[in-house]
Parts: C-alpha cells; sequence; structure tokens
C-alpha cells in the first residue's frame, strides 16, 4: 500500500502547520498534499510547496456528498481539527469513505484522563477530552473500517510544550521577560510526558511513508519524559534567568474545577485552553498520573525519527 495524495485538514492551526511542514519536506517519498483551512484564514506557511494545494472550505457547512467530492483520488486523510469545528470529522470521515479513502488520521493527539472527585466514587472526564473520546470512537468504529475498506492510524502523545502563544501553560517559549514562573499543581518532582510539535508532525509523516507499520494500529510519542524541577533547573542553566516555582496543592485543581471562578486572577484568561483544563493538566502532572508506560509508547517504530528533548530545545532557544 502507497499513501501519496494526502488532504490535512486544520492545515494552518499549531499542529496541522507541524504536520504540513514534515509531509512537504519529507526525504523518504513525494506526497501531493491538499491543504485544507477555513474560510478567510492565514495561509500555512508551507503553502508555498511546489507538492501543496491550499483549499478554502467551511467544515462546518458542508456536506457528505461535498466531502466525498473534494476528497476523489485521496489516499489518506489526516485531521488536526480542534475546537468546535471538530464535529465536522464526522462527515469528512463519511466523504472519504465514499471517496474510497483508504487511511483516515483522526484527531487525538493528546492524553486523556478520569477525574476523580474527592469523596466521590465515580469518575469524571472534562469535556474536551470527552469530545476527543466521543469522536475517535465513532471515528474506529465507522462502517468504512469494520468493513476493511478504510483503516485507521491514532496517534497520542504528551504535553505540548513548545507552545509559543501559551505564555502560562508554557512559559520558557517568551523571551522578553527578566524571570520564568513555573506553575505546578501538586509534587514538583513528579514525572510527566511531554512531545515536541515538529516531533509529532514527523511521526504522522512517518505512519503515512510506513503505511503497513500504522495500519489500525493506537500508537503513542512522547519527546520526553521530565518532572518540573527537573524543567526549572535546565530552564535556569540555559535561559541564564531566574525561574521559581509555584507550588499549589491538589486541592486547588479540585476547588478550580468546581468554580473555574476560583483560579488565581494572573491564570485566568491566559489560554486558549479553559482555566479549569489546564488545572486538570497540570493536577494530573503534578500526581504523577501524566505519562504511559514503556509498552504504550511507540517510538522505536521509527527510529529515524530523534526526540527533542528539552533540554535540546533550551540549547536551540537560548
Amino acid at each position: 500500500m502507497t499513501l501519496k495524495n494526502i488532504a490535512l485538514f486544520g492545515a494552518n492551526g499549531q499542529i496541522g502547520s507541524s504536520v504540513l511542514k514534515a509531509l512537504a519536506e519529507c526525504k523518504t517519498q513525494d506526497f501531493n498534499i491538499l491543504a485544507i483551512i477555513a474560510p478567510d484564514s492565514p495561509s500555512p506557511d508551507s503553502a508555498s510547496s511546489k507538492n501543496v494545494t491550499v483549499k478554502e472550505m467551511d467544515l462546518l457547512h458542508t456536506s457528505r456528498q461535498e466531502m466525498a467530492e473534494v476528497l476523489q483520488g485521496i489516499d489518506a486523510v489526516v485531521s488536526a481539527l480542534n475546537g468546535p469545528v471538530l464535529n465536522a470529522q464526522i462527515s469528512i470521515q463519511d466523504g472519504a469513505a465514499d471517496a474510497g479513502v483508504k487511511r483516515f488520521i483522526p484527531s487525538e493527539y493528546g492524553m486523556h484522563h478520569i477525574y476523580r472527585k474527592p469523596n466521590d466514587p465515580q469518575g469524571y472526564m472534562h469535556p474536551l477530552w470527552d469530545a476527543k473520546n466521543r469522536l475517535n470512537e465513532r471515528a474506529i468504529l465507522h462502517p468504512a473500517i469494520k468493513e476493511g475498506k478504510m483503516s485507521y492510524t491514532m496517534i497520542g502523545c504528551g504535553d505540548f510544550y513548545n507552545q509559543d502563544r501559551e505564555k502560562v501553560w508554557c512559559p520558557w517559549t517568551q523571551k522578553d521577560v527578566e524571570e520564568y514562573t513555573l506553575h505546578v499543581i501538586g509534587d514538583p518532582d513528579a514525572k510527566a510526558d511531554y512531545t515536541h510539535i515538529e516531533d509529532f508532525g514527523r511521526y504522522v509523516t512517518a505512519c503515512l511513508c510506513s503505511p503497513e507499520k500504522s495500519e489500525n494500529q493506537h500508537l503513542n510519542f512522547p519527546s520526553d519524559h521530565v518532572s518540573h524541577t527537573e524543567i526549572k533547573q535546565l530552564l535556569e542553566k540555559y535561559s541564564g534567568k531566574k525561574v521559581k516555582l509555584d507550588i499549589m496543592g491538589e486541592e486547588k485543581m479540585h476547588e478550580v474545577l468546581a468554580d473555574p471562578e476560583s483560579a488565581p486572577k494572573e491564570l485566568q484568561n491566559q489560554s486558549s485552553f479553559p482555566v479549569d483544563f489546564w488545572f486538570l493538566v497540570k493536577g494530573m502532572q503534578g500526581s504523577g498520573r501524566f505519562w504511559r508506560p514503556r509498552g504504550m509508547n511507540h517510538n522505536d517504530l521509527f527510529p529515524e525519527i530523534k526526540p527533542t528533548t528539552f533540554e535540546m530545545y533550551f540549547k536551540q532557544r537560548f
């Protein structure tokens, strides 16, 4: 099987841009890429590459039939959608099935956790994670996959740590500061999985270059496994600036999840993600739950992709 013609949805987003760049610059295989973006949105950085065609689509108002027409001749669909438009993944996969697309890669790209309230025997899932889970479940149980006409690749990862837009989530991405503050929920020595966005783009591309390896697989790719204390030490070493750890107890996570407005003012409205989601992710990291055991990670599937550790990232950035 060869997957040469790729449709990438959300090609100018944070993850989509990384995947598009990796596809356009791939040395292993020549791809033809249909980069699909929202109407009147900026073109992706790799739009000028000769093997990239950019198409604007209003995904929330595109029918299954229209989607099938757009995807004629496409071998694989990669969804890098997020937010409200993520629901368009349903019509995308339906249209892809009608068009005879061989491979579907849904927008997973994370790690989901069950939240447990104090003194409550029931488990809960944040709406952002639940939305992904619902769509992932639908994707792998799709009739075309059940019938063997389409295959899937589900790709998870650690916390994306080089998000330049996230001043609180990834404070080390900011250079115009006198000192850094790392906000921690729970144990600062608890290690967690992190993933560099460009590494991830290359991993998605490798899955498309080797479709037999990635066929109907649930894969995960972390770039580093490190604690906030270790990040602090590395950041001080390479930035030359003071780094403070603002450590909050796990009870603060429970408080903010019950009432997001109880979060410290300096942490509210500072992220593209809701503040309660930020507290939940950081709480999972500080409780030592935000990592996958060795048997659930698949870096060894594509050893040519060398993970970018925090130390390597800081060396380059500073």
